[in-house]
């Protein structure tokens, strides 16, 4: 089984507000937002997983999860948009995040 240290890190927006907001559509509540915080002001990166079988730290957890699609604001404009069956955000420490896309 693979880890999420092996796949690619992308840019995902950035903020004085140490917050991006995440839009999508949640199971069971249909159109949600909501923040994703962070540690403090910069820019965001996080792990972009898409197989369906990867080790996630036991050090992460689960912030936010999705069917359908994800749109991901900053500060100033949409930085990530993504569409798949399932949609997983995972936060750890200071920056740590995962989209776990299966």
């Amino acid at each position: 089984m693979k880890s999420y240290k092996e796949f690619e890190k992308m840019y995902i927006g950035e903020s004085d507000i140490a917050s991006l907001t995440m839009v999508g559509f949640a199971p069971e509540q249909g159109l949600t937002a909501q923040l994703l915080h962070f540690g403090g002001d910069n820019a965001y990166s996080a792990y972009i997983v898409d197989e369906p079988d990867v080790e996630i730290g036991a050090h992460y957890s689960l912030v936010g999860s999705f069917n359908s699609w994800l749109k991901i604001y900053d500060d100033r404009e949409l930085v990530f948009e993504r569409c798949s069956d399932n949609i997983e955000v995972y936060r750890a420490g200071e920056y740590g995040c995962i989209i776990h896309l299966h």
